[in-house]
């Protein structure tokens, strides 16, 4: 696998030879594919199609069998469809998301200083059209699609370093070095999160060039674009992918069909490619229908694999009829720190909201109004915790007594609901009524409103934020619910015109998942603090708002700089743990409200390897993609 790839080492080295093993052991018998796959006409044998390593994908249950459509449903905008089938990164995490493990990579090598890692691609991998997959394609990625000024194309995540990009180089064919300015150990965990990372920058050369105008006559990057982005890929019929199945139909609004990938580069121990199943088959529902479609279907058994959508309120009637739906419901965690959360932007246009945002007392008067009780009563059946915004409960930097103590410390800080406190602390920043019409003014005399964004189709955030909304004009603050489509919310954020935005259920490890949830380091839709004051610090500060200075928010951004370059794990965690006391001191940064709820996932009787327990709260970690569905299958 990596040497000096972090974390356990020698759990690492373990997995990775029981993985070489395994591969050795697949390699040297015949290896077999679906029957259905035996009359396409012109499609080379099986021992041409896979790379001279296949990655061996040990089974949770069994060996399985080939044949059958998988039936879910998703959201118009594909975004849990995405991943299910998009994510293959470098790395996936483990199953249960202690590491990461080869996936496209066959394995990568760190240099001792962490500040140079070659990487090493399978020779012999093809795309679904049968071209091969090389390093040609990653260096295409960095040359023509991120250093080409004229493509919409920034520097990832991961890839800067001190306010230096990294450089590539190609070694060979199968394998790249990237070269940073200073340590970067954690640049594998955070390039392999989910199926917008390096899942994202692996792209067909041979195929992109024809919408690139510095290889074919083309007016602009739209085309070019829609293939590039991980939100449109999907529904480009066509696109050849290295996933395991490829999209063969699709009508917009009502149905996507995925085929298997007959050049898919992933066996079973016996030696027979993935994946087992034939289709995907994927009915397609608006944010607002999805929620009834997912129950009622789900019940009728008309579905075979579903882990979103569903309300908490119907986990009584999905567990009712399981029997007659034919169907399980698993209880997967969410791992999610707050359904939802509220992220206050400090990038607002408004310079006087701002002012109140940073200061501690305002922030502090808003979260010790909310009545988190009554909204896990009312909203989560009393499943849910009512918590201040932290990290997830399962992150790895808790797991010591220390780390126990400061994450109990930071989710119950200023929890407690005392309205008499809010008002007090609003009276001495001058936050109070001057022209008696019974709101809350600014300290200058100007009217005071708290405008908060969130999406139309989450039902539990506007339930919830229908209570909060309750609490905040209980202390005299007007408080403007803006209910919008994904995106509305999008260009909003992006503007600086968001006041505050009331997200979904979220989860998020330190530095491994979404660290920018809780430093303004990323330039991400789910950027606390604001997009523009993420961006700032990801350019180098060539772009955005910068933090203010001594403000929290840069107090934040140094930490994360000194906790991500710390090559030593014991260090890496001391750091983060440092960087966290900030929101104790000055705190509270973001709200949150209730989080560590459960989450249904309906699996039919007939489908099997689908494990027991997952994350479903993150994108970042990659599920259903990580529980490895390439090696579902269903029994006859």
């Amino acid at each position: 696998m990596a040497a000096r790839s972090g974390g356990n080492r020698a759990f690492r080295a373990l997995l990775f030879t029981a993985a070489l093993l395994a591969s050795t052991a697949a390699s040297a018998q015949e290896y077999r594919q679906a029957p259905g796959l035996d009359s396409v006409a012109g499609l080379p044998p099986i021992a041409e199609r896979l790379p001279s390593d296949p990655l061996v994908v040990p089974p949770v249950e069994s060996i399985g069998q080939y044949g059958g459509t998988l039936r879910n449903i998703s959201r118009d905008e594909l975004d849990w469809l995405r991943q299910l089938i998009m994510v293959e990164p470098f790395a996936r995490f483990e199953r249960d998301v202690s590491g990461v493990r080869p996936n496209v990579l066959k394995g990568w090598t760190w240099n001792d200083a962490y500040t140079e890692v070659t990487m090493n691609f399978r020779k012999g991998m093809k795309w679904s059209d049968g071209e091969p997959f090389t390093a040609d394609d990653f260096m295409f990625f960095w040359n023509d699609l991120v250093l080409d000024e004229s493509i919409p194309v920034g520097l990832p995540s991961g890839t800067v370093v001190n306010e230096v990009p990294m450089t590539v180089d190609k070694i060979d064919d199968y394998t790249v070095k990237l070269t940073f300015a200073a340590p970067n150990p954690l640049f594998m965990e955070l390039a392999s999160r989910g199926h917008y990372n390096s899942a994202q920058w692996l792209v067909p050369a041979h195929y992109l060039k024809q919408f690139h105008p510095k290889y074919a006559e083309v007016k602009d990057t739209t085309a070019l674009m829609a293939r590039y982005n991980a939100t449109s890929r999907l529904q480009q019929v066509g696109m050849p992918t290295l996933a395991g199945w490829v999209v063969t139909e699709y009508t917009p609004g009502q149905r996507i069909v995925a085929q298997r990938n007959p050049y898919y580069w992933k066996v079973d121990p016996d030696g027979q490619q993935l994946p087992y199943i034939d289709t995907i088959d994927t009915a397609i529902a608006t944010p607002d229908s999805a929620r009834q479609a997912v129950l009622l279907k789900g019940m009728a058994g008309q579905l075979d694999f579903q882990a979103r959508e569903f309300n908490l309120s119907d986990v009584s009637l999905l567990m009712e009829n399981q029997e007659s739906g034919d169907y399980t419901i698993k209880m997967w965690s969410r791992g999610d720190f707050a359904w939802p959360w509220l992220m206050i932007t400090y990038d607002h246009k408004d310079q006087g909201i701002v002012d109140l945002f940073y200061e501690q007392k305002f922030r502090i008067a808003l979260s010790q109004a909310m009545d988190r009780n009554k909204y896990n009563d009312v909203v989560s059946f009393g499943l849910a915790k009512p918590r201040q915004f932290s990290m997830s409960p399962e992150s790895p930097e808790f797991r010591t007594p220390e780390g126990q103590e400061l994450y109990e410390q930071w989710s119950s800080s200023y929890v407690e609901h005392d309205p008499e406190l809010a008002k007090k602390l609003l009276d001495e920043l001058g936050v109070v009524d001057k022209d008696g019409d019974g709101r809350r003014d600014r300290p200058d005399g100007s009217k005071l409103q708290l405008i908060v964004d969130m999406p139309a189709s989450d039902p539990q955030t506007v339930a919830v934020m229908d209570l909060v909304k309750e609490d905040w004009d209980a202390i005299g603050i007007d408080t403007i619910l803006n209910p919008i489509d994904n995106s509305a919310l999008t260009t909003r954020a992006e503007s600086g015109a968001m006041m505050m935005r009331a997200w979904p259920s979220a989860a998020g490890w330190g530095l491994m998942s979404a660290p920018t949830v809780w430093a303004p380091v990323e330039a991400r839709e789910w950027s606390m603090g604001g997009i523009s004051i993420s961006r700032h610090f990801q350019s180098g500060g060539t772009e955005g708002t910068a933090p203010r200075k001594g403000s929290m928010l840069e107090k934040l951004q140094e930490a994360y700089a000194l906790a991500s370059k710390q090559v030593d794990p014991a260090a890496r965690d001391a750091a983060l743990l440092d960087a966290y006391r900030i929101y104790l001191e000055d705190g509270p940064i973001t709200l949150g409200t209730i989080g560590e709820h459960p989450s249904p996932v309906l699996v039919s009787n007939k489908l099997h390897n689908v494990p027991d327990t997952g994350m479903i709260g993150s994108h970042d970690f990659g599920f259903p993609a990580t529980a490895d569905p390439e090696q579902f299958y269903f029994s006859k």
